[in-house]
Parts: C-alpha cells; structure tokens; sequence
C-alpha cells in the first residue's frame, strides 16, 4: 500500500516555494546579462540559478575565475565541479541492487528514493527516484530503518586525493550501488544548502536555505537561529512520519541547527511529535557556532525536538584522543605536527568520528531504532572532515586521517547495525553535503581578499554618509543596502561590472603573491535579479538534468 499526504502537500511545496519576483530590468542589464553568459559556463550558472532566493540571497552574486576564491577563510562554497562532485553510494542486501550507475544526480534525489523504499509517495519538487539502483518492490520488504549518513565535505576530489584512505567504503560500493555523477546541484556548496536539499528534496530557490545566512525579517540570520520554520518545504521525515501518524523513530544525530534540515521540522510540523534531535552549537555566536558547547538544542529548537539526556554521557573521547596521540609512537599531546589541546582539546581532530560513532550506537540501542515492522528514518552527519578541511586544505596530510577515521566508523557502524538491527532489514545512503577546498599551492588559486573586495567596493560606491553600504560580503554573494547605493549615484549593474573587472593588483590576500597584476579575478558578477534573464539559461528553461 502507498503511503501519501495526498494533494494538500503538493499545494503546500508549490505555494511556499515560490520565488520573489524581480524589479524592472535597470539599464545595462541586457548587456551584461550577455557578458556573464559569454564568461561563465552554463552548468556553474545552473547551479547558482537553483541556490537563489530574491528575497532571502545576496543581491550580487560573484563567480570567481575556477580555482581563485574570496578567501574570508578556506571556504568550499561555490558552484565548480571540485566541491559540487560528491560521492553518493545505496547499501542495502535485499533493496539495492549493487552496481555502478552513470546517470547524472543531485542531493535533491536522495528524499524521493529513500520514500520509495518506504513505499512512500514523496512529492520531491527537484528530485527523482532512482529506481534503477533498488530491487523491485514486489521483491523487497520494507525496511525497518533508512539511514541518511552524510561525511560532512568528503567530495569526490577529497577521496580521489586520498584514495588508499577508505577501503571500506569502497568494498561496501561493491555490494551496493555506486552512482558516478552525483553532484550537490545548487551552489553555494556548504553544510546548510546541501542537508536542506538531502531532506526536501529541492533546491534553496525553493526550499530557503540559500546559504550559511539569509535574508529574513529584514536582517541577516543564520539558518534555524530562529526554529526549523526558516526550511520553507516539508521534508520526507514530515509528511511520512505524519501520514504514519508519528509511529516511525525519527532522529538526527549532527552539530549545528541548520544540520537538521534534512531531518525535518520536528513538531512544528502541524500533527507531528518532537523528533530527536542532537546538535551542538553555541547559542547567538558571531562565528560558526562549534565553540566549546556540548550536546545541546538551542532555544530555539529545542520546543520542537527531543535532545535525550544520555547524550552528555557517552564517554570514551579521553581514549580517542590518547589513540590519535599514540599514533606516531609518541604520546606527546599532538596530533602530527598540530596542537591537540589548541584543536579544541582533541575535537577538532579525527577523534571526534569514533566518539561520535558511540554516540549514534546509543541513540539506535536506547531508542529502539529498526525494532519494529514500521520503517524509522535516521540523519547522520559526521563533521571531523569538513573541520579539518577548513584548518588544513583537502591536500594537508591531516585529511588523510580524517578520512582514514571516518572510513573506519563506516565499517563499526555497518557492524552494528548488522548486529542491532539484523542484516538485510536496513538500508543506508552514504553521500557528502559539498567538497573541500584544495590548497591554494596545489591548486594555483588566487586568494581574493574579502576585506580587501569590501574595501575596494567601500572605496568606490559608498560615501562618508555614516550609513553602511555592505551588509554582508560572502564567497559567493553580497547582501547591501540598496537605497544606500541608489542613494549614492550607482546601480548593481554598476557595482556587478566593477566587480568583473577587479585585478590581482586589486584584491590581494594578504600574503598572497600578485603573478600577473593585470588579471581578472572574476569570471562574472551580476546582481540576482537578472538570474531568470540570462539568455543562456532562459533558453534552456532555467534548469538543466
């Protein structure tokens, strides 16, 4: 029997996805609409297309020449194939049937596929089911778990560069099925794009989370700052555990709120139940949010989900930390050349992935999960890669036991839920939210300055006024004050063709050489509005497969 909401869930997708419409067309936008088509190759702009929201993006968007990037630390987010690439692997004896499979997919794919081996309807606005990858459905029973683990930035270029780093991984493809195109879709490519798109099924444009902040409420926030209702679409976890009346287990096991996108909406989803729920953010941080916090719910997401209280109570990171230590023969407090103490005193290391592995284990044993004839849904996400991404490159050394770690947490976990759940009754998706960015020696990119672009942006369209041009200057985008700039003589196109037209000599990291003073930086920069008139996209209906 199919299980579905029925037609009230798809008017709600359509009605809450739609898309700001755009002003009228200042002057010069035609022209420069051609230019960016002219510069900047169809795929990348498809991908940027799909991570905008008129009313929540940046209204610039900037596309640097492929490899530099806007260096306000080593940031992956971007639509380039390198950190768009990601790995996406079906594991499941007796529902997936093992093979290697060539069809391009996205993230997107991901919802629709796991509700088909629910025999649940998903209404996936973006993506597909991949059928061809699963047993047919009058030879499969239904599974008693679906597992969503995702190796938070292990893109495909981190695993090609370390490929005798996860043997497990790879013997587990062999019994599974293995798709060899699988991209995020949308860009920016970061945590919070790539684990809305994994739950919903759609891309920012719908679903709006457009990137690490947007727009909302006349500010700038962080997605989830404020509750999961910043996720405008429903996810597979909403509409199958409401349709199922909330008898499934459904839990997520991550770190930061915006993580839990691809879980759901918890209870604020109308009908629903308080989903379990483990994160661990520090509450109104101007950084990331990982500071040294346990495992907690923000205020903000805590009315909606279950945080179990053993979760603080699961040990053993001491010995984690001791093993990693150990591992050079010597047990002298660093890991390698680094610091253990000064990398959060060891969970900026590989030894979070075993710690955290326990901890998952935990949330299975002591919930039940997989113990019933009704399907439970489980969301993973380990995040010791994209840490160690951000302070040492896909390149640095330290990567390599970063995905040794977590190669090695993929066969326990595997093992165990063999033994808990039993063999043959569980299915898992092993895919990567977005890539990591390489060393910039390896790679020869140009570190454009983000402080540096503000200053030349300040420089040349703001004036001493006291009132703020720049909001907030990202890698991929920038959200001003658009009365500002009017008010001070210029346009977005204007300010778009500036940015297209910035040279090494003008943008310099700090500490980075200039090669070649008179390059361009910038493959294009155009404001958002003109993103649904681009001729190269409008052509070709906005989308591509």
């Amino acid at each position: 029997m199919r299980r579905a909401r029925g037609l009230l869930s798809v008017i709600l997708v359509l009605s809450l996805s739609a898309i700001a419409a755009g002003e009228s067309p200042e002057p010069g936008s035609d022209e420069l609409a051609s230019a960016v088509c002219a510069e900047a190759p169809h795929e990348l702009l498809v991908r940027i297309w799909r991570g905008v929201r008129l009313d929540r993006s940046g209204q610039i968007q900037m596309l640097p020449q492929e490899p530099n990037f806007v260096d306000g630390g080593l940031t992956h987010a971007g639509p380039w194939d390198y950190v768009q690439d990601v790995p996406m692997l079906w594991y499941g004896p007796g529902y997936v049937k093992p093979g290697r499979y060539d069809r391009p997919v996205t993230l997107a794919d991901i919802a629709p596929t796991a509700g088909r081996l629910l025999d649940f309807d998903f209404p996936a606005p973006d993506g597909r089911e991949l059928t061809e990858a699963l047993v047919p459905a009058d030879e499969r029973p239904l599974p008693r778990l679906v597992v969503t683990l995702v190796w938070d930035s292990a893109g495909m270029d981190v695993l090609d560069e370390w490929p005798k780093d996860w043997p497990y991984l790879r013997q587990l493809a062999k019994d599974g099925a293995w798709f060899e195109h699988a991209t995020v879709g949308a860009s920016p490519s970061n945590t919070p794009v790539g684990h809305s798109i994994i739950g919903t099924g759609s891309f920012p444009n719908r679903n709006g989370f457009v990137d690490e902040f947007l727009w909302l409420n006349e500010k700038l926030q962080k997605p989830n700052a404020n509750g999961p209702a910043f996720l405008l679409t429903p996810t597979l976890a909403d509409l199958y555990d409401f349709a199922m009346h909330n008898e499934p287990k459904i839990g997520g096991v991550a770190t930061l709120a915006a993580h839990i996108a691809m879980e759901g909406h918890g209870a604020m989803w109308g009908g629903s139940d308080k989903d379990i729920a483990i994160t661990r953010e520090k509450e109104f941080s101007e950084k990331g949010g990982e500071e040294d916090v346990t495992w907690n719910l923000t205020s903000s997401m805590a009315p909606f989900y279950r945080l179990p209280g053993y979760a603080n109570k699961v040990g053993g990171f001491e010995q984690d930390v001791r093993r990693l230590d150990q591992a050079d023969g010597a047990l002298d407090e660093r890991w390698r050349d680094n610091s253990i103490f000064a990398l959060k005193e060891g969970f900026d290391t590989p030894a979070r992935t075993p710690y955290q592995t326990r901890l998952i284990q935990e949330v299975v044993e002591r919930e039940d999960f997989g113990d019933d004839d009704v399907p439970d849904l489980l969301y993973l996400n380990y995040k010791a890669i994209d840490t160690i991404g951000h302070l040492f490159t896909a390149n640095g050394v330290e990567m390599s036991d970063a995905v040794r770690y977590q190669d090695e947490a993929l066969r326990e976990l595997v093992t165990f839920l063999n033994r808990e759940v039993g063999r043959g009754r569980w299915v898992m998706v092993i895919a990567a939210d977005h890539g990591t960015n390489r060393d910039p020696d390896v790679s020869g990119a140009f570190r454009i300055g983000l402080n540096e672009l503000e200053g030349q942006i300040q420089k040349n369209f703001d004036d001493p006024d006291g009132v703020p041009l720049l909001l907030k200057v990202r890698p991929t985008e920038i959200w001003l004050n658009e009365q500002e700039l009017a008010d001070n003589g210029h346009t977005l196109v204007e300010l778009s063709e500036f940015i297209m037209g910035l040279t090494q000599t003008d943008v310099p990291k700090p500490d980075q050489p200039v090669r070649d003073p008179s390059e361009k930086v910038f493959a294009a920069a155009f404001p958002s509005s003109i993103l649904g008139r681009l001729p190269c996209l409008s052509e070709a209906g906005g989308s591509s497969s």
